[in-house]
């Protein structure tokens, strides 16, 4: 039996501006429960899509009060988006994930796992949050980067390129992470700091202030870098 259904008469659709392409609006409808689910309750009134593809008919994955999914995205599994979230072009959620507040998720990115995104963060390019990991406050990862395990990236923090976010480690402030990089443990990078090339960071080490850490280094225990590190 099918979960939902699309709602389609005037009070249950929307019209909007495509949030990357010029001129190009999208239309979107309410979805309502047909049966009981999780938390959901038979006749419930969810977010916005804009075509049955963009959420799955199985499992507990649902879209509540005004979020949002378009274009060839979709939600499949238990993943479920709350608040003003959006997600949209090719971009996938899937496992336990929760996307809320203003988060958007969109390129080819991918959600999955038990992994958290919130705030006003973004998500984009061929990026993947997996494991535990949360993305909060106006960070944005894109590239092909990956941010797994129990590790926070918060502040206006962009972690891009190949680089790895793992552990328990912290990503915040104006930091970068970036190129082949890899920060891990229980490390953190914050203020003004970047970390790029095929650079590792983990153990209990801080890199702060401007300082930059690149090439094949290698930053690990209680180190604290900070200034210009080259």
């Amino acid at each position: 039996m099918i979960k939902y259904r699309i709602l389609t008469d005037d009070d249950n659709t929307i019209v909007i501006d495509h949030p990357l392409e010029y001129d190009k609006k999208v239309t979107l409808h309410r979805v309502q429960a047909l049966k009981n689910f999780s938390n959901v309750k038979k006749g419930d009134i969810g977010g916005w899509i804009e075509k049955e593809s963009n959420l799955s008919q199985e499992g507990d994955c649902w879209i509540y009060k005004e979020a949002k999914q378009f274009d060839s995205s979709y939600r499949v599994e238990n993943a479920c988006s709350f608040e003003n979230s959006m997600s949209f072009g090719y971009s996938i959620q899937t496992g336990n994930s929760t996307q809320a507040e203003d988060s958007t998720q969109e390129g080819h990115s991918v959600q999955k796992e038990y992994s958290t995104q919130r705030g006003n963060s973004i998500q984009e390019g061929y990026s993947t949050q997996t494991g535990y990991s949360i993305q909060k406050g106006h960070s944005t990862q894109e590239g092909s980067s990956v941010q797994t395990g129990d590790s926070i990236q918060k502040g206006h923090s962009n972690q891009r390129g190949y680089s790895i976010q793992a552990g328990d480690s912290i990503q915040k402030g104006n930091s970068v992470q970036t190129g082949d990089s890899n920060q891990k443990e229980h490390s953190t990078q914050k203020g003004y700091s970047t970390q790029k090339g095929y650079s590792i960071q983990k153990g209990h080490s801080t890199q702060r202030g401007h300082s930059i850490q690149e090439g094949d280094s290698v930053q690990k225990g209680y180190s604290v870098k900070e200034g210009e590190l080259r």
